[in-house]
């Protein structure tokens, strides 16, 4: 028996079939006057995990055919991003473009290939770390301090809570910010008055190890009663000194 699930647009209609163990995407045009059609036989896992997400799958095919016809015009390298978030969800993104580069700047396209793979590598990171299970949604979050989510939000504004910025998933919370009598860290608007207004680099300095602080984490010593030296250690960073 034949199983397929189907998703048509004005374009492209993509449809899913399973017989016998046999697993295959067939894709057509949906244009009478040009109507093209062509098969491709997957793994029956892919096509499981594909067939619940048809408009993604077509998305995907269609943003794939879009830069193979685009490197066949400029006779260039072309490409694109697939992000794939924990629920499955894809963002597509497009990869920076630069002409073939000369001999004056080979080196400039080298160095943008290294920012660009580096800064690949810290959104991979980052999505590691939200993924992480002390990572808390405000709703999480609200109901262990007790209050509403307004009000986690508002206090993340002001700094007096540390939230990190998920992208389309929303904030997330650390829990180890808040100690056994449910009180967040007391340090933290004047952390982020010494290291800036942005959250990761505030995470950054809590979770990392310093020599000031005995090689303990920030957050460690925090959660000891060391506010003080947490403090001078973070003055001392934002000045330049070695941690």
């Amino acid at each position: 028996m034949a199983r397929h699930s189907t998703v048509t647009t004005k374009s492209s209609a993509v449809t899913a079939n399973r017989v016998a163990g046999a697993a295959t995407l067939r894709f057509s045009s949906g244009s009478a006057a040009a109507a093209r059609e062509f098969a491709v036989p997957v793994d029956p896992a892919v096509l499981k995990a594909l067939s619940a997400r048809p408009s993604t799958l077509r998305s995907l095919v269609e943003q794939f055919g879009h830069v193979v016809a685009r490197t066949k015009e400029s006779g260039q390298a072309r490409g694109f991003t697939v992000m794939i978030d924990a629920k499955g969800n894809a963002k597509f993104g497009p990869l920076p473009q630069r002409d073939a580069p000369g001999p004056a700047t080979t080196e400039d396209g080298r160095i943008e290939a290294s920012l660009e793979a580096a800064r690949t590598r810290g959104r991979l990171r980052a999505a590691q770390i939200l993924d992480q299970s002390d990572m808390l949604t405000a709703e999480q979050f609200a109901e262990r301090l007790g209050v509403s989510r307004m009000t986690v939000n508002a206090r993340r504004q002001k700094h007096e809570l540390l939230g990190l910025d998920g992208a389309k998933r929303g904030f997330r919370f650390p829990a180890w910010q808040v100690d056994d009598d449910g009180k967040a860290f007391d340090a933290l608007p004047k952390l982020f008055d010494m290291l800036g207004s942005n959250a990761w680099t505030v995470y950054r300095f809590l979770t990392q190890r310093h020599s000031a602080l005995e090689g303990s984490s920030a957050k460690d010593a925090l959660r000891q009663g060391k506010k003080t030296q947490v403090l001078q250690a973070a003055e001392s960073l934002a000045q330049g000194d070695f941690a």
